[in-house]
């Protein structure tokens, strides 16, 4: 690692924590492959930010409220309390998203769902997301129940590409919460910050709004990004009836078989 960034240091590292194939916050196996990256706003970014993409809808609740999981099955929901936070990100393709969601969503004629997620620490999210207008860390504004703001994260994160063994994701508000781990699919990533560790989607607006700091970094960024087109093209190629849409499942696990081989490598 070229910089001990605050991600890394989450205590009680170790394999196996949670079961075979199952990784979370403090996991060796995860923290080993990871790759350093800077979150949120590029180098240059001048406030107020215009570009929606990097901007993140942050409300601190005034009641408790379920906030859904698009990617994880049955009990990996947000359950909140008052105080809590929920992060609004915006509408995602579906496609990624998991079958309890896809499926009712794709009987309905929607091809996107709204993403959301949630944070019970304020603290830390007080210190790794600025306020998008004035550029200010949103430090001692996120207790304040019932207000909204716009963020923009501005973090170090780390990177990882799973390897075959690691099959389910503990993320750090799932444990807090009692939900179950999320069973990780061909282009799932695992990202981890001070808090523990989450599995954002993989799509373009993750590599615009994410970028490597190091040469292992820019490494991994670039062979996800052929990824990700090469999913994209198949899935637009099964929708448009052009091949079968068994055929395009099967490129692209293929696809995310050989990035999960070629990044053993990297670490």
């Amino acid at each position: 690692m070229t910089e001990a960034y605050l991600w890394q240091q989450v205590p009680n590292q170790g394999y196996n924590k949670y079961g075979k194939g199952v990784v979370g916050p403090g996991s060796k196996e995860v923290l080993d492959r990871a790759v350093n990256a800077h979150a949120g706003a590029p180098a240059g970014t001048t406030f107020p930010v215009t570009d929606k993409s990097l901007i993140t809808k942050i409300e601190v609740l005034n009641k408790p409220t379920k906030v859904p999981n698009r990617w994880g099955g049955k009990g990996t929901d947000y359950r909140l309390k008052r105080g809590d936070l929920r992060m609004t990100y915006g509408m995602q393709d579906i496609e990624y998203m998991n079958d309890r969601w896809k499926l009712p969503a794709q009987a309905k004629g929607k091809t996107k769902l709204l993403d959301q997620a949630g944070s019970i620490d304020v603290n830390l999210m007080e210190t790794t997301h600025r306020d998008a207008t004035t550029g200010k860390y949103l430090i001692g504004q996120l207790k304040q129940r019932g207000k909204k703001f716009f963020g923009v994260k501005d973090a170090n994160i780390g990177v990882t590409i799973p390897t075959p063994e690691m099959t389910h994701v503990l993320s750090s508000e799932a444990i807090k919460t009692g939900a179950k781990a999320a069973e990780l699919k061909p282009g799932m990533i695992i990202a981890s910050d001070a808090l523990g560790v989450y599995t954002p989607p993989l799509d373009a607006k993750f590599l615009k709004k994410n970028a490597p700091v190091d040469e292992a970094g820019k490494a991994v960024f670039a062979k996800l990004k052929k990824f990700v087109n090469i999913r994209d093209k198949a899935t637009q190629y099964a929708k448009e009836g052009l091949i079968p849409k068994e055929s395009a499942t099967k490129y692209i696990e293929k696809a995310w078989k050989l990035i999960q081989k070629w990044a053993v490598k990297v670490r």
